[in-house]
């Protein structure tokens, strides 16, 4: 009687040794993705995935390596949120799925990796700003940024936000935030300043309560 066995693709054990760094650059040149997306990937694979894999070959990847890259950028050092190792580790199970389906490995070792959000890091209070911190920081700020200190300090505003800050942002103690800055901002050739949120389409928003010291830095 022959046994029922799940048939894997033929590798050539040539193509698996490309390095993981060098695959994961021809996999995102490919990719039809947003400019803020690239950027992210970009910046997580540079920062992230290379120093701690990129030397590794595609074949030689294990899921045991994975598994422990995605507790190490989560707990350690790099201190990324959850929500955002999973995000990315997603983006890495693309990439070695395309690397399966390009036939150089036999199995995605990344598949289904996920973080659980119950075991996010304690915030260092050392690293959090203090009260007279922010204010040194907004003293010796140019002129024109001082308010996006206290904007990011006091409402949690991204910097693209707080720099997309006008008067139509704001209410009776709250501010309404529809808009961050593009990352093309700074170019000549850009034609659209701002843009809609992070994860949003243009007309969605999200309100946050503002403090009587934000109110007294807006007035002015």
């Amino acid at each position: 009687m022959e046994k029922n066995t799940r048939a894997r693709p033929c590798v050539d054990p040539a193509r698996g040794a490309l390095p993981l760094q060098v695959w994961a650059q021809e996999w995102l040149e490919r990719r039809v993705i947003g400019e803020s997306t690239r950027r992210n990937y970009e910046g997580f694979v540079r920062n992230h995935l290379v120093p701690r894999l990129g030397s590794k070959s595609l074949v030689g990847l294990s899921r045991r390596d994975l598994e422990k890259f995605a507790k190490d950028i989560h707990r350690c050092g790099a201190g990324l949120a959850a929500s955002t190792v999973n995000d990315r580790m997603v983006m890495v199970a693309a990439m070695l799925e395309a690397a399966v389906i390009d036939k150089r490995i036999q199995e995605n070792p990344a598949r289904g990796i996920r973080i659980s959000r119950r075991d996010a890091p304690a915030v260092d209070e050392d690293e959090i700003p203090t009260p007279g911190e922010v204010d040194l920081i907004a003293k010796h700020i140019a002129p024109q940024y001082r308010l996006t200190v206290y904007l990011q300090s006091g409402t949690g505003q991204r910097p693209s936000e707080a720099l997309a800050f006008s008067t139509e942002s704001r209410r009776s103690g709250f501010l309404r935030i529809r808009w961050q800055t593009s990352a093309k901002a700074h170019r000549p050739d850009c034609r659209t300043a701002f843009v809609p949120l992070r994860n949003r389409v243009e007309g969605e928003y999200r309100d946050v309560p503002a403090a009587p010291f934000i109110e007294q830095e807006i007035d002015p």
